[in-house]
C-alpha cells in the first residue's frame, strides 16, 4: 500500500537533506524550499538539512513554529535523534536519517511510529534503513568519512599511475561532492584513538590538497601541529 503523500518543508541546505528531498519529490511528494518558518504550519514534514555545526541552533530556531504531528527528520549523520527532543516534546514524530553508502541509510529513532514512518520514505526510494543509536553515530560518521577520503585518493593515486587522461574530480563529482567539509571536521572529535587520528587527519589534509579544499587542507594542518 502507497503511503500518504506529503507537503514537505526543507529548511537548509546541506548535501544529505538535498539528497533526501530530492527522493521525496521522486516519490511523489510535494516538497519545498521552507521561506518562512512560521508557513511550517502549512507541511506534513520537515527536512532539517543542516550540518552537525549548525543543527542544535536550527532546532532552536525551529522549536517555536512546529506543530503536533510534524514529521521531522534531520540528515547528519554524526548526530542522533536526542538533539530533536525539543521538537518531540512538542508533539513532532523525530527521525535522524542519513546516507552512510550509497543504498544504506542510518537510523535513530525515539519509537516504533518514528522508525516506522523512516523505513516506509525510505523505502520508497528504495533504500535499506539501518539501525545506529545516539552513542554510535559519531564513530559511524568518522569511519565513514576515512573510507570515502581514501577511496578518493586512490582514484587520483591510479590516475597518476595508470591516467589515461581522464578528469579525475569529473569522474567521480558525485563522490566529491558528498564529502562535505564541515562534516569531516566535526565527525574527527569522535576518535580517540591515536593512530587512527593521525590516518584521518593525513587523509583530509591530502584531500584537501588535491581537490583545493582550502578549508580543509587548513584545519588538517593545524591539528597536526597540536
Amino acid at each position: 500500500m502507497r503511503a500518504p503523500r506529503m507537503r514537505v518543508a526543507v529548511f537548509g541546505a546541506s548535501n544529505a537533506g538535498r539528497l533526501l528531498a530530492g527522493e521525496m519529490r521522486t516519490a511523489g511528494h510535494t516538497v519545498e524550499v521552507l521561506s518562512d518558518l512560521s508557513e511550517l504550519s502549512n507541511y506534513q514534514a520537515l527536512i532539517v538539512a543542516v550540518g552537525d555545526a549548525r543543527l542544535a541552533q536550527a532546532v532552536d530556531l525551529l522549536e517555536n513554529y512546529v506543530h503536533k504531528g510534524l514529521i521531522v527528520f534531520h540528515t547528519c549523520l554524526s548526530r542522533g535523534v536526542q538533539v530533536l527532543d525539543p521538537l518531540e516534546t512538542k508533539g513532532c514524530v523525530v527521525a535522524a536519517v542519513a546516507p552512510y553508502s550509497a543504498e544504506r541509510w542510518a537510523v535513530t529513532t525515539v519509537d516504533e511510529l518514528g522508525e516506522t514512518v523512516a523505513e516506509l520514505v525510505l523505502g520508497e526510494a528504495q533504500f535499506t534503513a539501518a539501525s545506529f543509536s545516539d552513542i554510535e553515530r559519531p564513530a559511524l560518521a568518522a569511519r565513514v568519512y576515512y573510507a570515502q577520503m581514501l577511496t578518493l585518493l586512490a582514484v587520483d593515486a591510479n590516475a597518476d599511475v595508470f591516467g589515461d587522461g581522464a578528469d579525475v574530480t569529473a569522474a567521480h563529482g558525485d563522490a566529491l561532492t558528498a564529502l562535505e567539509s564541515s562534516e569531516v571536521i566535526a565527525a574527527f572529535r569522535s576518535l580517540e584513538e591515536p593512530g587512527m587520528r593521525r590516518a584521518y587527519l593525513e587523509a583530509a589534509r591530502r584531500v584537501g590538497e588535491v581537490y583545493h579544499r582550502e578549508e580543509l587542507e587548513m584545519w588538517a594542518l593545524q591539528e597536526e601541529t597540536r
